[in-house]
């Protein structure tokens, strides 16, 4: 027909990297969609992006860079037969999923600890904190791991050359191990804020709209599997770049789920409900340094950078303890109010701090 705007991507009997370029760029559509929404929302409630935000953008770069990758990998063989792709173009296909796999791991550790740190700022209770510092910790390790492990698991000078069995380690086991670790790690996220959660002040609805935003997390963890099963597969395979078409697609939705499901939580009015308040204070039950444990408190604000010191006067018999209640903040209208006219409501102090003296 005239007129007719040929096929973006030709998609034959012996070619289907088309499949895999359509997942690639309507993922990243709708994760760029979110995160700027996220971002965005952020800034308009608080007039400030936190750690976690900008960890966010970093994790959503990094999904730019391996997308554009994997879009190189296509057009240089990937999902293609073996039999139609030259020799210079096979090095290239290699070489670009070779570093995409890699970046794989990047983008996803740093949706991982965007996650982290925001629920960190919920956290007043030392164990919790520590909890989530030592999984903060296993994450980092993992990345760390996991990026070496791939890059070399190949002899040198070549390690791109991922295809050649007797030069490489058991591929197969590495890329399970660091998909079980991958799932371990998301469960501890979704689980830590839903323990946190059971001591919170919110009606059960709440909680368990909250819960539900943070179980999206599970998703990650299901494509998570779902890949590793076509990556075997692949690696198996006589054919690697015509069987790699399932696996890149499913990678590719757990690395934009992962990121999604890092911005979902702080969305909207979301971000009001799960933060005492933008201006909300808390007592660290941390002293501020060790020469004055005893006596000195922290007072921090979760929506400003304020903070002051409450100190005991030195050098009398009198003993100082206080002791917080979270005041996590419902809202008092529907759910169809803006979040405009949440934030504008006067500032107040959020939690009751009752100090005793004996």
């Amino acid at each position: 027909m005239a007129g007719t705007l040929p096929p973006l991507f030709d998609i034959t009997d012996s070619d289907e990297g088309g499949y895999a370029a359509v997942a690639v760029y309507t993922l990243l559509a709708l994760t760029l969609v979110i995160v700027v929404a996220r971002l965005s929302t952020r800034w308009y409630i608080g007039g400030v992006l936190h750690s976690d935000d900008i960890l966010l953008a970093v994790s959503t770069l990094f999904g730019i860079l391996q997308s554009i990758l994997v879009q190189l990998a296509i057009s240089n063989g990937l999902g293609r037969k073996l039999a139609t792709i030259g020799s210079h173009e096979l090095v290239l296909y290699l070489k670009y999923e070779y570093a995409a796999q890699i970046l794989l791991i990047v983008t996803v550790a740093f949706s991982k600890i965007s996650l982290g740190l925001l629920f960190k700022n919920l956290m007043t209770s030392r164990r919790y904190l520590r909890t989530n510092q030592v999984l903060m910790g296993v994450i980092i390790a993992w990345a760390v791991g996991s990026i070496f492990a791939l890059a070399l698991r190949c002899s040198m000078p070549t390690p791109w050359m991922w295809n050649s069995p007797d030069k490489c380690i058991n591929q197969a086991a590495l890329f399970e191990a660091i998909a079980a670790l991958n799932i371990v790690t998301d469960i501890a996220i979704v689980l830590l804020p839903c323990m946190l959660l059971r001591t919170v002040q919110l009606s059960h609805w709440k909680r368990f709209r909250i819960m539900a935003l943070l179980a999206t997390r599970i998703l990650v963890c299901i494509s998570t599997g779902i890949g590793i099963h076509f990556t075997v597969e692949m690696l198996q395979s006589s054919d690697i770049p015509w069987a790699n078409t399932d696996s890149t697609i499913w990678d590719q939705v757990m690395m934009n789920l992962s990121i999604m499901t890092t911005a979902v939580p702080a969305l909207g009015r979301l971000v009001i409900e799960l933060q005492p308040s933008l201006y909300a204070f808390a007592i660290n039950e941390e002293p501020v340094d060790a020469a004055s444990a005893a006596d000195t408190y922290k007072f921090s604000s979760i929506g400003r950078s304020f903070n002051q010191t409450f100190s005991a006067e030195r050098g009398k018999s009198h003993r100082s303890s206080a002791q917080t209640t979270n005041g996590w903040r419902e809202s008092l209208k529907d759910d169809a109010e803006s979040t405009k006219g949440l934030v504008n409501t006067p500032i107040m102090i959020q939690q009751t701090i009752h100090f005793e003296v004996h």
